[in-house]
């Protein structure tokens, strides 16, 4: 999850429309995947991109579930700590499919393939077969 601070709020609220405001800085004290998202939404005639940052796969899969002609999701690129991918750092790579199942211990476990070159598992230290979870079902 992210979270910020009233002392880093810029302008005025309910400038964009209710409900919204504008940061200037938000936070993340745990070393989870993130996503950028990228839509395309059309009001009035007109076609709007927008750019979303989505902490987690309960709301990347809402996002996605709400795509209708008039709103489209038009890429996806998971942000990963270096932990998870392996090289130290954070990373920002496209997405390219991502599967969520339960292991033998019940935890649930997101595979994240990227550019369809390599994968990355939110399961730390463990080697996961996809083949091996449970309730497999593919969010993107």
């Amino acid at each position: 999850m992210f979270r910020s601070h009233e002392t880093v709020a810029e302008g005025t609220p309910n400038f964009f429309g209710d409900g919204y405001s504008n940061w200037r800085m938000f936070e993340r004290h745990l070393a989870h995947a993130w996503y950028h998202v990228v839509l395309e939404e059309r009001l009035e005639g007109r076609v709007w991109t927008r750019t979303m940052m989505i902490s987690d796969v309960d709301m990347l899969e809402e996002i996605l579930s709400q795509q209708t002609s008039d709103f489209v999701v038009t890429e996806i690129q998971v942000v990963t700590p270096g932990w998870m991918n392996k090289a130290g750092k954070w990373i920002m790579e496209g997405l390219s499919g991502l599967l969520v199942g339960y292991d033998s211990t019940g935890r649930r476990v997101c595979l994240h393939n990227i550019d369809d070159e390599k994968a990355y598992t939110d399961a730390p230290g463990q080697l996961i077969d996809a083949h091996s979870l449970k309730g497999m079902r593919v969010i993107f």
